[in-house]
């Protein structure tokens, strides 16, 4: 029995290992059957892959007309250098880089890198075209179409399909945004913003420095940020994801495409708008994919973009910034101009007040709950609200915040005349020139800022005294001190802002200061 069982076993097992190949005799025919014992007695073969042209050598090609200049090299088909309107928005290092390169995922060539065959030399009007081609498999051609009233870039990439298959060319876009780490009022407003027909979400420069930023989620255009300047990205087709870091001094993005699928030997082309130029709110609107959005980010956003509506409305009105900025300070004066008023009338009733106020702590300074009872009589009688000299500032105060980040950011205001020795809103006014360097100062005599300060000063004394605190007193006359530091070496129209407001509130408590207080005749 054990025998027996031994050779069923081995039966078993050679029918289990000679069955298929059985079948697979039985199965074919003659001819697929030679075929098939062809190949079993065939040995394997290493296939040497066919020898590749020898590469291009690296080349440079400057182009300019009356929006841009680019330095493109064929190497990959990207931008060296890219200079809009005076300012440098991208400038490679020397060992390399550039931006606006595409390469194709899953094909093996690093086309980044690959050098491309320029087809035509650079017109006056017409960049050049970069092709590059990978025999039996695809042709790609870069054609750079750069517009001469906007700052825009068109590229168009189209893909030939070489091989007997269809394909589809997964796409990436790599670009940057050169930054300038050493000015500090740059970096709070360098950032990477993304945006769906849903919404549109940013993530600062502070962030990014901790590592890449990465998303998986489908964009309608995609853009980095700095103060002034922006290079924004639409594809004709969806963005499927992004990744964004940064590179010494260069904040950089790499976009991934859907898939363009493309049928043997046949061609398609896709097209990319680059915007690269300034923060100009009308001009972004003009686009009509949402460019704009940006502006109205955040809490303040919508209250930002009437400030910045009503700024550029009154420029061309009066046809000077500063002249404008001064006018919507005015206009919002005049519109809390109730609030104020009723907040000063308070703070002057509270300060003829005090006398009785002190008496009434000291009888009852060991009753706290008859105290407060009495003081509350005491305001209800003159008809006070302690509260209500604080009632102004604080619902003024998103108007302030978003001024404030207009005019820092605005770049209508870059290289924009005032009068006299300031020429420029966007940098401090720089009277004068000193001999050395101060710290916190630097080495300009900036007038306005000092202005400010007195400005400051006068509107305090001017301004009711509601307390006997010394403390409190030191405290307030330290303000104008510590503001001025703060506002030194800002914009000129901030501070232009910021004093024209101390101005005009000076001149309002002056006119209330005429006013007599009244107050109920038993505490006269």
């Amino acid at each position: 029995m054990d025998k027996r069982y031994i050779v069923a076993f081995l039966l078993s097992l050679l029918i289990l290992l000679g069955y298929p190949h059985y079948l697979r005799l039985v199965g074919v025919t003659p001819k697929e059957k030679a075929s098939y014992e062809k190949v079993v007695q065939e040995k394997p073969r290493v296939t040497v892959p066919e020898p590749r042209p020898s590469p291009l050598p690296a080349a440079t090609i400057p182009f300019k007309n009356t929006v841009y200049e680019i330095l493109f090299t064929n190497r990959g088909a990207r931008v060296l250098a890219l200079k809009q309107g005076g300012a440098t928005l991208y400038k490679a290092d020397p060992d390399g880089g550039g931006i606006f390169g595409v390469k194709i995922f899953y094909e093996g060539e690093d086309l980044y890198e690959e050098a491309f065959q320029p087809l035509a030399p650079p017109e006056k009007d017409s960049p050049p075209e970069f092709q590059y081609e990978k025999p039996g498999e695809f042709r790609i051609v870069k054609r750079y179409f750069v517009g001469g009233e906007k700052p825009t870039i068109v590229l168009e990439v189209e893909l030939e399909n070489l091989s007997k298959r269809e394909k589809n060319f997964s796409l990436a876009f790599q670009y940057g945004l050169g930054l300038d780490l050493a000015n500090h009022q740059e970096e709070p407003l360098t950032k990477m913003v993304q945006a769906s027909q849903e919404a549109l979400h940013s993530s600062k420069l502070s962030n990014i420095k901790k590592g890449p930023v990465e998303t998986g989620e489908a964009l309608d255009w995609h853009g980095l940020v700095k103060k002034y300047y922006a290079i924004l990205i639409k594809p004709d087709w969806k963005v499927v994801g992004q990744a964004t870091s940064l590179k010494e001094d260069v904040l950089a993005s790499e976009l991934k495409f859907t898939p363009l699928s493309v049928p043997p030997g046949e061609r398609l082309t896709a097209r990319i708008l680059i915007y690269a130029g300034p923060q100009n709110y009308e001009i972004l609107k003009s686009f009509g994919f949402g460019f704009e959005r940006m502006f109205s980010e955040g809490w303040l956003g919508l209250l930002r973009v009437w400030l910045l509506s009503g700024l550029n409305f009154f420029y061309r009105l009066v046809g000077n910034y500063g002249a404008a900025i001064l006018v919507i300070t005015l206009l919002v004066k005049l519109l809390f101009t109730p609030l104020t008023h009723m907040s000063y009338e308070s703070m002057k009733k509270m300060q003829a007040l005090q006398p009785k106020v002190k008496g009434i702590q000291q009888q009852h300074q060991k009753d706290p709950a008859r105290l407060n009872k009495e003081l509350m009589e005491l305001y209800r009688r003159n008809r006070v609200n302690p509260m209500a000299g604080c009632l102004p500032l604080v619902v003024q105060i998103p108007i302030f915040i978003a001024f404030y980040q207009v005019l820092a950011e605005a770049v209508e205001l870059k290289g924009a005349d005032f009068v006299g020795w300031i020429h420029d809103l966007s940098e401090p006014d720089r009277l004068l020139t000193l001999p050395t360097t101060l710290p916190f100062i630097g080495n300009a005599f900036n007038l306005l800022p000092i202005l400010m300060i007195g400005s400051m000063i006068w509107q305090q004394q001017l301004t009711p005294q509601t307390t006997t605190d010394p403390m409190q007193a030191k405290i307030m006359y330290l303000m104008p001190i510590i503001f001025g530091f703060v506002f030194y070496n800002l914009p000129s129209g901030l501070v232009l802002y910021w004093l024209a407001n101390n101005l005009l509130t000076i001149f309002h408590q002056l006119v209330i200061k005429r006013i007599p207080v009244i107050l109920h005749h038993e505490d006269l």
